[in-house]
């Protein structure tokens, strides 16, 4: 069922252990930053059952993604839930971006949370436990993900047929997220943006301050709504870049890469990100 995941090794012998003696739990929380492998996990987990995916819809008009997961779509979530399977099958649900609920979504999910049924299992993914109300979290099977060993991920890349030493390139600049490291080697158009982002934060640092800091106005885009989305890929770009610098020799990344961290964890608290990517550069 879970064969084919990149690392996590505990928490796949866990939860085959559970399948395997039906105790799955009702509800999981799966918790790490975005690529280390959360939804490769509950995807191939719920891969055989009558699965309902939620996350953030697009906005029709403009086909940009909404600032929220509503209060409606839980609720079609818990109609469903409440139904009878025609196939007998276990309900699931998946959740994608549990921490960009509404107020009034997370509320109704915990409803369905407090009075859960025997044959559901919903899985939320989120980068933080912090990120999601803490009343829906403590309803929760709470499994975290963590990076994994440069040498597994490379091991794996060279086992779907990439070569060694692309392979080893790749999963060093991974930062332990296997997610973004197939995705480097599968995906051109991400690994042209990421080449975008690495190339103008290489701009950006060797420019003046006061030219980096006119040069980081101009990274976010104007809606409020799209840019948390928006920082969040500059700083997993930025981080690679600033890994592969530290990598070849340049001490000076140390400090960069130590700011980096601290931007994405002020991000996760909702600071401005004008504020925090200007942190990265100063």
């Amino acid at each position: 069922m879970l064969d084919g995941i990149i690392g996590h090794e505990k928490i796949v012998e866990t939860l085959c252990r559970q399948v395997a003696g039906d105790h799955l739990a009702h509800a999981y929380l799966f918790v790490g930053p975005d690529g280390i492998g959360k939804s490769a996990v509950a995807r191939r987990m719920l891969t055989e059952s009558d699965l309902m995916v939620i996350s953030r819809p697009r906005d029709e008009k403009t086909g940009k993604l909404k600032s929220s997961i509503s209060i409606e779509q839980i609720r079609e979530l818990r109609d469903r839930l409440s139904l009878t399977s025609l196939s007998g099958e276990r309900k699931t649900a998946f959740v994608e971006e549990a921490d960009w609920m509404s107020i009034a979504a997370a509320n109704a999910l915990l409803k369905t949370l407090e009075e859960p049924r025997g044959d559901t299992v919903i899985i939320l993914r989120a980068e933080t436990i912090e990120s999601v109300p803490a009343t829906v979290a403590s309803r929760c099977q709470v499994l975290r993900f963590y990076p994994v060993p440069e040498a597994t991920i490379a091991e794996a890349l060279v086992g779907r047929g990439f070569d060694r030493e692309e392979a080893t390139r790749v999963a060093r600049l991974s930062g332990g997220r296997p997610g973004v490291a197939i995705r480097l080697v599968t995906d051109g158009a991400y690994r042209a943006e990421r080449d975008t982002a690495t190339g103008a934060f290489g701009t950006i640092m060797s420019s003046s301050l006061p030219k980096r800091l006119a040069l980081v106005a101009d990274l976010l885009p104007k809606a409020e709504a799209d840019k948390a989305t928006a920082l969040a890929k500059i700083l997993d770009a930025w981080e690679e870049a600033a890994r592969e610098k530290m990598l070849a020799g340049d001490a000076r990344y140390v400090r960069v890469l130590d700011r980096l961290r601290e931007a994405r964890e002020a991000a996760e608290h909702n600071v401005n990100p004008q504020l925090a990517l200007e942190h990265v550069v100063i």
